[in-house]
């Protein structure tokens, strides 16, 4: 089963709208959503319809230029609900916000291992009549093969 989606996603200044460059939860749980969503496709074929999320807590704030991971992992199946735990890891930060203020604006620093930054659950529904089941990959093994035709 494919249960597992992972967004890997650098916070740009839209993101980022806040005094100090702080990313809002509004905004993560946005990509919480799109996550979510490809979990679903992936193992449904639809986009489902999420009812709420629980236990949502947020360690630690993201800025603009964070590289960020979210990842949503499909953990109870139900009829027609399905339960997805979401998780928010910064994978990199600027130089100067992880205790060197020497290093130039460019600077980064890659995190390992990564900082959760926030967790949380969701439940989404999918009606019967729209489960479709697992989708396929959409690899394609010789992207060439009908241009060389």
């Amino acid at each position: 089963m494919r249960n597992q989606s992972v967004l890997s996603y650098k916070m740009m200044p839209s993101d980022a709208n806040n005094l100090g460059f702080v990313v809002p939860a509004g905004r993560i749980l946005d990509i919480w959503g799109d996550a979510e969503t490809e979990v679903m496709i992936l193992n449904d074929g639809d986009e489902s319809l999420c009812l709420g999320y629980h236990d949502v807590k947020f360690y630690h704030d993201l800025y603009l230029g964070d590289q960020v991971d979210f990842k949503a992992t499909m953990v109870k199946i139900g009829n027609t609900s399905r339960t997805v735990k979401l998780e928010t890891y910064k994978i990199a930060t600027q130089a100067k916000r992880n205790g060197r203020p020497e290093a130039d604006d460019s600077e980064m620093d890659l995190l390992d291992p990564p900082l959760l930054c926030g967790e949380g659950y969701s439940i989404l529904v999918v009606k019967k009549n729209l489960q479709r089941g697992i989708q396929p990959d959409g690899i394609v093994a010789d992207p060439w093969e009908e241009v060389e035709k």
